[in-house]
């Protein structure tokens, strides 16, 4: 009933084409966010555009990179992790913009 000394387990692994697709994501979310930052936009709308392609490639590596998905607990605390950057990125940036009103 058990396997032979050869045999090893089988995992989910994926394919090279969605790991080189995953990786050409990257990329072009890191050209976006060097294009953003030539934008001729306020300075908040910049910074939250950056925050949010963050979050996106951030997500991205976990999924692909880390399979992050391949068990409930590690996509869930990925997911926990991230709304809890968010929520911090939200905070801080309403925190700059009052200081700057205040002032």
């Amino acid at each position: 009933m058990t396997g032979g000394a050869g045999d090893t387990p089988v995992t989910a692994r994926p394919g090279t084409a969605r790991l080189v697709a995953a990786f050409l994501a990257l990329v072009a979310m890191t050209s976006c966010e060097l294009m953003v930052v030539g934008l001729a936009v306020g300075r908040a709308a910049r910074i939250t555009a950056l925050a949010g392609l963050l979050m996106a490639k951030v997500g991205l590596v976990l999924s692909f990179f880390m399979r992050a998905r391949a068990s409930r607990h590690a996509s869930w605390l990925a997911l926990v992790s991230i709304g809890a950057a968010v929520g911090f990125a939200v905070v801080l940036m309403l925190e700059m913009v009052f200081r700057v009103n205040v002032h």
